[in-house]
């Protein structure tokens, strides 16, 4: 059996760890929330709007929302021109462009709206939705080559180093359940197989599936496991939670890091292929934008 002290101290550190990231991520979950509950109130509402695109707020938001959209640029500027690299951190600039990214369609959808108009601006819109919704998915190929969504660049070697961490802090607490060692050693014998990237991507899903599948096995079988040792060795209640939780939060890293080191590759490769089709995207939006102001303001 574990050191006590050894135990609690490792209860204590993993404990700050999951009450930290939830913290990080209340802002964006607040902002995410919000963002949902404008664009439902601006479909459910539409009908009974009195926004116009050609005057009053309508217009406003129009001309706002697209400067937002212009804005957008300062980004991938501040990241490429050498005497932009001293306007403070990239991380805040990287912020600001998701902020943007999504506050400039919302605005924009509420100036037309949320309806169809014209060819002209039929296309603007559409546009718009296309640069809108590469954002997301390059954001979310961002998320899976970077710790986290402001963090460094993962490198393999990382991966690898952090994968040996996880799997020793879990190593000692598995040992209790033989049938869960196998399962690991399956499960990370599987996953960590070279595999071509077509085959990899198009079992992505059935990847995911069977991970928290497993997941929820071993975690199943851990905790009836760790029950018995409890009844076996008289432990208290308050020593068996701080165990389990202790042995999920491990698990969970472990997953995740199995998972990461496996599609490293697969996502850089993804968020490459993103990162050359979006730049083109968004010259097409602003040249659309440009049409539209024009074509609106001449006739």
């Amino acid at each position: 059996m574990m050191d006590s002290g050894l135990f609690f101290a490792d209860s204590n550190r993993q404990a700050q760890k999951a009450t930290k990231n939830p913290s990080k991520k209340l802002g964006i979950y607040l902002f995410t929330l919000f963002s949902l509950a404008a664009i439902l109130y601006g479909l459910y509402q539409r009908d009974n709007s009195y926004l116009s695109a050609e005057e009053g707020w309508g217009y406003i938001l129009g001309i706002v929302g697209g400067g937002a959209m212009l804005l957008l640029g300062l980004y991938p500027l501040r990241k490429n021109l050498r005497f932009m690299h001293h306007w403070g951190p990239m991380h805040v600039w990287f912020k600001l462009h998701m902020m943007l990214g999504i506050i400039g369609p919302i605005l924009v959808l509420y100036h037309c709206n949320f309806s169809l108009g014209s060819t002209n601006s039929n296309l603007a819109l559409y546009s718009m939705l296309i640069v809108a919704c590469s954002g997301l998915i390059g954001r979310y190929f961002f998320t899976k080559v970077h710790y986290g969504l402001y963090g460094q660049k993962v490198t393999l070697k990382g991966m690898r180093d952090k994968l040996k961490i996880s799997k020793g802090n879990l190593g000692q607490q598995i040992s209790l359940s033989p049938k869960v060692t196998l399962l690991i050693k399956k499960y990370e014998r599987l996953m960590l197989k070279p595999q071509n990237f077509f085959i990899q991507f198009s079992f992505l899903p059935l990847t995911f599936l069977r991970s928290k599948w497993l997941c929820w096995r071993i975690k199943h079988k851990l905790k009836s496991d760790l029950k018995k040792q409890a009844r076996k060795n008289n432990w208290d209640i308050e020593m068996l939670h701080n165990f389990i939780n202790e042995v999920v939060l491990n698990l969970h890293e472990y997953f995740s890091c199995v998972k990461k080191t496996s599609q490293l590759s697969m996502f850089a490769k993804l968020f490459s292929i993103w990162h050359m089709l979006h730049l083109p995207l968004f010259f097409m939006l602003i040249t659309m934008g440009i049409i539209h102001v024009v074509v609106v303001h001449m006739y």
